[in-house]
């Protein structure tokens, strides 16, 4: 089984659970509503943060307006994704406080997960830094010890292109 299918399959068990725990703890009909409600109103924030993230790119960019884009649009597509854990996640999302939160642990994962998809670029970028740190402190950059002998045997010909 691919992982896209495991993963589909995982987002499937989870949001049927939690709408049957809903529907056990609240009803059908409260349920109903309340996905509702929270799917409006999640996509009412969404728009809003899409408005205020474009405002910031358009601004002079301060730190994070990129990594805050990128997570407006990961919450922004969550809320659409039907399911109230995705809903759930979203919202959380899209909230500043927790997005500020979720933005080292999400940059983690990006760097952990581009370190799998590309490890040669990720060992040079690894191995550069290793290097930098612990190389001598008193060594010049840039500069080889060598000595250049100019050794000629016979007399030298012009060459003729004829």
């Amino acid at each position: 089984m691919s992982a896209v299918l495991r993963v589909f399959v995982l987002y499937v068990l989870v949001e049927v659970a939690a709408v049957a725990a809903l529907v056990w703890g609240i009803g059908f009909g409260w349920t109903t509503l309340l996905l509702l409600a929270s799917f409006l109103a999640s996509l009412m924030l969404a728009g809003g943060q899409i408005k205020r993230q474009f405002h910031r790119l358009r601004s002079a960019a301060d730190r994070g307006v990129l990594a805050d884009s990128g997570l407006v649009a990961l919450g922004t597509a969550l809320v659409v994704v039907p399911g109230p854990v995705t809903t759930l996640a979203g919202l959380l999302l899209l909230a500043p406080p927790t997005r500020s939160a979720a933005r080292p642990l999400v940059a983690a994962a990006a760097v952990g997960a581009l370190g799998r998809r590309t490890p040669l670029v990720a060992a040079a970028t690894v191995g550069g830094r290793w290097y930098t740190s612990r190389r001598d402190a008193g060594r010049r950059d840039g500069y080889i010890d060598g000595e250049f002998v100019d050794v000629t045997d016979g007399p030298q010909r012009a060459l003729s292109v004829g």
